[in-house]
């Protein structure tokens, strides 16, 4: 005689088979946030990180330190760079009065950086500290703003004595 399986017994296989797919089937690859922004659950909203919000891709011939990042060694600041840019959006980037892309990619912030190095290069600095990209937009425009301090760094000498 054949018996007729009961709802429950289906709806109890179907979580088991679903936890374990779940639970061995993890993605091998993890995502890295490209933004510095990290959502708070517990105010509803994000909190802002200083620093690029990306991985610093490239070896430079002058040292890159990021948000609170301070050299190893004695330096001087020289002066603060700044390279910001405001446009109108696209096409692509709003549908029916929604933004659906703000910012840049990580190749575009990767040349914003790399002009900002050459800068800092031109007037001779060892470094820059207190690099920081922001992403700002209104209704009608959406830009970013990158900022750094070029640094150098200075040599003490030994005081001789008499």
């Amino acid at each position: 005689m054949i018996r007729k399986v009961s709802k429950w017994t289906k709806t109890a296989v179907g979580f088991v088979c679903l936890s374990f797919f779940l639970t061995n089937c993890q993605p091998t690859k993890t995502f890295q946030p490209t933004s510095y922004y990290s959502p708070n659950y517990q105010s509803g909203g994000y909190d802002q990180h200083t620093g690029l919000g990306f991985k610093v891709p490239d070896k430079y011939a002058i040292d890159v330190l990021q948000g609170d990042e301070q050299p190893k060694e004695s330096f001087e600041e020289m002066e603060k760079l700044t390279i910001s840019e405001e446009f109108p959006l696209t096409a692509k980037q709003e549908y029916k009065g929604t933004m659906l892309k703000r910012g840049n990619d990580q190749q575009e912030k990767e040349a914003i950086l790399a002009r900002m190095v050459a800068q800092a290069q031109d007037l001779g600095a060892s470094g820059l500290m207190k690099v920081n990209y922001k992403v700002f937009s209104t209704a009608t425009t959406s830009g970013y703003i990158l900022t750094g301090t070029a640094f150098k760094y200075v040599l003490k000498r030994a005081v001789r004595e008499n």
